[in-house]
């Protein structure tokens, strides 16, 4: 039921990874002296939690599943992470990057894909 669901709704899920990926990108680049409400969590958890959400997107959205895939899915949001890192760095944002940020986002995005992945292998048992 739930491989049909996402059979037929892949596209959907797509919109909705890249939808999510703007917002993270507008949300991890704001300048810093303007402030939005956030969870009032960990900023390491908030990072977590958003690259959680890129990896089951991009998991459910290109059903991903096997090991080679799920590695350039990875490495891909780990790019994005390590360049959001970079452009917070510069004096022009007027945020820091961090190290333990980037590896927030990784954990997010590896457990995120590696949902997917068991998912889809439980699925088709």
């Amino acid at each position: 039921m739930v491989s049909s669901w996402l059979n037929r709704h892949q596209r959907m899920v797509r919109w909705v990874f890249w939808l999510t990926l703007i917002l993270v990108l507008a949300l991890s680049l704001k300048p810093s002296p303007f402030s939005i409400p956030h969870l009032q969590l960990s900023d390491k958890v908030e990072h977590f939690l958003a690259y959680l959400a890129l990896g089951t997107l991009m998991g459910f959205g290109w059903a991903i599943h096997k090991v080679r895939p799920v590695m350039v899915a990875l490495l891909i949001l780990t790019l994005v992470g390590g360049a959001v890192e970079i452009i917070q760095g510069t004096p022009w944002i007027g945020r820091t990057a961090s190290w333990l940020d980037l590896l927030a986002d990784i954990l997010g995005a590896f457990m995120g894909l590696m949902a997917c992945a068991a998912l889809h292998r439980r699925l088709q048992a």
